[in-house]
């Protein structure tokens, strides 16, 4: 008989976070890391486009945690896993002091995510040559685990292990959430609302892009409310028809 928990308590919150493996290449990793997910009470397992077979062997290596590659999903591309959820972390090995991989710690990121409402995941690379700039791109927050820096590379199930283990814990330090977290759709809107306005004041695409960018992780890195961020929309929703209503003023001047 499955435990009943209470509403507020880690497993119970647990739900709402999946974790998402992106084309694991070996079965074995796959198993370690769905074990590790039961021992911190995640379920939910998303792979995008497995390199290597499930079955057998990533069952045998997750141990008591078999169920969570029987119920785990296979899917094609990152923006389709990515798609169902309001807040995304990534975890990458590589570092850097760029807007793309400015990063947090693993317990700075596990704070912001038990403290948020909604559906979150936590991303995992790929073994062989982790996430590419695009794929990091689309994520809310940019997670790095501080090691060795001769040899800071760590097995995708160990790197998993951490992070599971700091949300875990960050969760049982924060009973409830301490933000009600805007919907995936209502940050993409804010995000399309800036590019469309970087159009209009003649910004080229990498300008637009990292734009874009900075807000989104500007909205997680500050856990914005869901309230804050619909002020957001309308402010820049009016600057948008504005910029737009005047373009269209001058060009019927000029003919």
């Amino acid at each position: 008989m499955a435990r009943v928990y209470s509403a507020n308590s880690p497993c119970e919150r647990l739900k709402d976070i999946g974790v998402i493996f992106v084309q694991p290449l070996y079965e074995q990793n796959i198993g370690y890391i769905a074990r590790c997910m039961k021992n911190f009470c995640l379920s939910e397992l998303l792979l995008v486009k497995p390199r290597c077979s499930l079955g057998v062997e990533s069952i045998r290596y997750a141990m008591h945690g078999a169920d969570v590659i029987e119920k785990a999903r296979v899917v094609d591309s990152f923006e389709e896993a990515i798609k169902e959820f309001d807040l995304v972390a990534c975890t990458t090995g590589v570092k850097g002091s760029g807007v793309l991989r400015r990063y947090l710690s693993p317990r700075e990121a596990a704070e912001i995510i038990a403290g948020s409402t909604g559906r979150r995941a936590i991303v995992i690379g790929r073994e062989d040559w982790g996430l590419t700039n695009e794929e990091l791109s689309l994520c809310d927050l940019v997670v790095t685990i501080e090691a060795n820096p001769d040899y800071p590379s760590l097995n995708a199930s160990h790197a998993a292990v951490i992070v599971f283990y700091e949300i875990f814990n960050a969760l049982v330090r924060i009973p409830k959430p301490r933000v009600e977290r805007p919907r995936r759709e209502e940050v993409e809107k804010l995000l399309e609302y800036i590019d469309l306005l970087g159009l209009e004041l003649g910004y080229d695409d990498a300008r637009r892009e990292k734009a874009k960018l900075i807000v989104r992780r500007l909205v997680a890195e500050t856990m914005f409310s869901a309230l804050e961020l619909r002020v957001l929309l309308g402010f820049f929703g009016d600057s948008l028809r504005k910029v737009k209503s005047c373009g269209e003023r001058a060009h019927a001047w000029e003919a």
